[in-house]
């Protein structure tokens, strides 16, 4: 059993859309501030008192709605409306285009990414926190932009590569991994049952189907998937790594109950050279330093720019 909880669709959201060179997508919640405060400001002020809503014959103001809508975070939030203009025009100014294609491969790279490529998940998401992909579309154009204003203000010798290459090696190596399914039962005594009826040619999917106490996965024949040194409780992972593909634990007892583990197959440690990976090693050292470069871009295009707060 994993030691931690794994992110949910949201954490895999902000994941995958929210890494260094998608810089300016905000958290879910705050897109859906973002919307609501945009639609609103793009409006004329309510001059004839229009009603939000009525509740047992009160009536709740739409004026209301954007005053304390305004007096809760609104003015932060127009900082932000107004910073994702200033991309724009600092992108404009600069001849930087995003087309419909490049945003549409960001799009699909959130979703194999975060979601592994389950397009369905990614828009459910999304219709659960009440962003429309249209918008979502629009923060990752403007994520490109940011990125691409700069990358034009950035360059790095294969030195800086080496040295990224260096301190992150573990990110472009391959790691010691097993694939694995368990069945997950209350009591040894239950567990030596299941060992038993494996001993005697039962099917392991069928087993785990039938006695896995493991909601998660007991319908997928207890299916773990790959997984690698530090995301099991101690003593799964050990009896995990133990065995070679093909062959089943003996009851091991963990916090969760009683386990019988099955390995399906392995992936040794292999080590990669530099010039293996040096394309995404640039790549990763560009994003690192994206951020670097927009932080300290941003008060530049504020102080430069004429911004008249009408509120």
């Amino acid at each position: 059993m994993e030691k931690e909880v794994q992110p949910d669709a949201v954490n895999r959201l902000k994941e995958a859309a929210f890494k260094p060179q998608i810089l300016w997508a905000v958290i879910v919640v705050l897109m859906v501030a973002v919307v609501i405060m945009g639609v609103l400001m793009t409006q004329e002020r309510p001059q004839d008192g229009r009603v939000a809503a009525v509740v047992n014959g009160d009536q709740v103001m739409v004026d209301e709605l954007f005053d304390l809508l305004y007096a809760q975070g609104g003015s932060e939030i127009l900082d932000q409306l107004i910073t994702r203009q200033l991309i724009i025009q600092e992108a404009g100014r600069l001849g930087i285009v995003v087309s419909e294609d490049d945003v549409d491969a960001e799009i699909d790279k959130i979703i194999e990414e975060g979601f592994t490529g389950s397009e369905e998940e990614f828009l459910m998401i999304l219709a659960q926190y009440g962003v429309a992909l249209e918008a979502f579309r629009e923060d990752a154009r403007l994520n490109l932009l940011a990125r691409a204003i700069a990358m034009e203000q950035t360059e790095f010798t294969e030195e800086q590569g080496r040295d990224f290459f260096e301190e992150n090696r573990q990110l472009y190596e391959q790691q010691e991994e097993v694939e694995a399914r368990h069945i997950l039962v209350e009591t040894e005594a239950e567990a030596e049952e299941v060992a038993e009826l494996l001993d005697e040619g039962e099917d392991f999917v069928e087993l785990a189907r039938e006695y896995s106490t493991d909601q998660s996965n007991k319908d997928d024949g207890g299916y773990l998937g790959f997984f690698g040194r530090g995301r099991m409780v101690e003593p799964f992972e050990e009896a995990a790594f133990s065995l070679s593909p093909g062959e089943y634990s003996d009851p091991v007892e963990t916090e969760f109950g009683f386990h019988i583990i099955e390995v399906l197959d392995r992936k040794d440690q292999e080590e990669v050279q530099y010039e293996d990976v040096s394309e995404q090693v640039m790549e990763a050292l560009a994003d690192e330093q994206v951020s670097i470069v927009i932080n300290e871009l941003i008060p530049e295009l504020y102080e430069q720019a004429d911004i008249e707060y009408m509120l």
